[in-house]
């Protein structure tokens, strides 16, 4: 018996075996191994959350600057069609600059080129805002290239009034209800 304990000499302590030693540092290292193994899946899962936290914060954010734009523009487009009766010339004449008075605020949109953020907003917002954005500068171009207030000029107001009634009724709606989407999820990841 004594030869087959032989190869494992350095157990011993001070010559005589000491299996109580061994056995509390083995389980000593097995917690270590453990608390480490549970400490760094944890952190990772805090890390995971916090990134994901801090994403749909800044889309939040991102569409909450965007709502606010397109609203303002919305409401802008509106009011050139209202307008439009009362003051043709104010895009047919070159000596007023028609294109610098009636100007879109894109300054978000224009923005949102540069934002690692951009393409986790909802497609569907991003396609309605630049078909919005695209359309509407089209009928633009419609106007400003009249000399008076012929068919063309009126039906590229009514193709506005069209464009706008669309994106009010289905692009606005739709960024609005993403907002409240988001922020809801966000509370929920602070409770």
């Amino acid at each position: 018996m004594r030869g087959l304990l032989t190869p494992f000499r350095f157990l011993n302590v001070k010559g005589r075996p000491n299996v109580e030693f061994w056995l509390t540092q083995t389980i000593i290292l097995a917690s270590t191994i453990a608390g480490v193994y549970f400490a760094s899946f944890a952190g990772f899962q805090i890390a995971v959350d916090f990134d994901r936290y801090q994403s749909m914060s800044d889309v939040s954010n991102l569409e909450k600057s965007l709502e606010a734009e397109f609203t303002d523009n919305i409401e802008k487009v509106e009011t050139w069609i209202a307008d439009y009766p009362k003051a043709p010339m104010t895009w047919h004449a070159q000596k007023l600059v028609p294109r610098e008075a009636h100007k879109l605020d894109d300054m978000v949109w224009q923005t949102m080129r540069y934002s690692d953020r951009t393409l986790e907003v909802n497609p569907k917002v991003l396609t309605g805002v630049r078909r919005f954005y695209g359309d509407i500068e089209a009928q633009m171009t419609v106007l400003f290239m009249q000399q008076n207030a012929n068919g063309y000029a009126r039906k590229a107001i009514a193709k506005m009034k069209t464009i706008v009634a669309e994106a009010r009724k289905d692009v606005l709606p739709l960024l609005q209800s993403d907002i409240k989407r988001l922020d809801e999820e966000l509370a929920g990841m602070t409770h």
